[in-house]
C-alpha cells in the first residue's frame, strides 16, 4: 500500500515540477530539443521522488524538520549575506551605468529564470508538503525561505524602477534601510502614472509578506503540536505511594 502511495504522490509532482522546468529553460533560452526535454523529464521525476519519499516516509519526514529548525537561522543568516552583495553590486551598478544595463546583464539572464524556476517548481511542492501533517513544518519552513528569496528579487526589480526614473529615487529608498527603495519604487511609477508597474511592486510585496508570515506560523505551530504528542506518547513512570494500614 505504501509503495501505491509513494508512486502516486510522486506522479502528482511530476507533472507541475517538469511545467516549471519548462518554463525556466524557455527563460534561460535552452533549446527545445527531445534530448533536453528528457533531461528535464529525468530531473523532475527525482524531485517529485525525493518529495513523495518525504510524504510518505512521515516518522524519517518529521526527524528532517526537527534537524531543520536549529539551522534555520544560519540559512536565513547565509541568504542575507547572499542577497546583501548582490544587492550591494547592483547599487553601483545602477550609479556607474544604468538600469537597462542591470536588466539586460544581470536581471533577465540570472535572476529572471531563477524566478521561474523557483516558482513554478519550488512552490508547488512546498504547498503540497504544507498539506500533510508530517511534512507540514518543512514546507512552512522552506516557505519562508523562498519568501526571503522573492522579497530580495522584488527589491531588485524596485532598484532598477526607481532607477530609471532618477538617481534621487534611488538615494532616498537606500535612506530607509535600503527596504524604501521598493516604496519610492511605488511612488516613482505613481508619479510617473505607470499604474501597472506601481500596483504590480505593491501586490507582490503583499504576496511576498503575506507568505513569510504563513511559513513561520505553519512551521511553528506544527512544531509545537508535535512536542506535545511527544510529551503525551511517553510512558508515565511515576509511581504510586503504597498506602499504609
Amino acid at each position: 500500500m505504501k509503495t501505491i502511495k509513494f508512486l502516486a504522490i510522486a506522479a502528482l509532482i511530476w507533472f507541475p515540477v517538469v511545467f516549471g522546468l519548462s518554463i525556466a529553460a524557455e527563460a534561460v533560452g535552452i533549446p527545445d530539443t527531445d534530448t533536453w526535454m528528457w533531461i528535464l523529464r529525468i530531473a523532475g521525476a527525482g524531485v517529485a521522488a525525493c518529495a513523495a519519499w518525504a510524504i510518505v516516509g512521515a516518522a524519517r519526514a518529521t526527524a528532517i524538520a526537527q534537524a531543520v529548525l536549529p539551522i534555520l537561522g544560519a540559512i536565513t543568516n547565509l541568504v542575507y549575506l547572499i542577497c546583501s552583495i548582490m544587492g550591494a553590486v547592483a547599487v553601483v551598478m545602477v550609479f556607474v551605468r544604468d538600469s537597462r544595463w542591470l536588466y539586460e546583464r544581470v536581471y533577465h539572464p540570472y535572476v529572471s529564470p531563477c524566478i521561474a524556476l523557483c516558482f513554478f517548481s519550488l512552490v508547488p511542492i512546498v504547498v503540497l508538503l504544507m498539506v500533510f501533517r508530517k511534512t507540514r513544518a518543512v514546507g512552512g519552513i522552506s516557505l519562508y525561505l523562498l519568501s526571503l528569496f522573492f522579497g530580495f528579487t522584488l527589491w531588485f526589480y524596485s532598484l532598477m524602477v526607481a532607477g530609471s526614473h532618477g538617481p534621487g529615487w534611488v538615494i532616498g529608498g537606500l535612506l530607509m534601510a535600503g527596504v524604501g527603495v521598493i516604496f519610492t519604487a511605488i511612488i516613482s511609477s505613481a508619479f510617473w502614472r505607470d499604474w501597472t508597474v506601481a500596483g504590480s511592486i505593491l501586490l507582490v510585496a503583499a504576496v511576498i509578506v503575506v507568505a513569510r508570515m504563513v511559513g513561520l506560523f505553519v512551521a511553528e505551530r506544527q512544531f509545537e503540536k508535535d512536542e506535545d504528542a511527544e510529551r503525551s506518547a511517553e510512558p508515565n513512570n511515576t509511581v504510586e505511594p503504597t498506602p499504609t494500614r
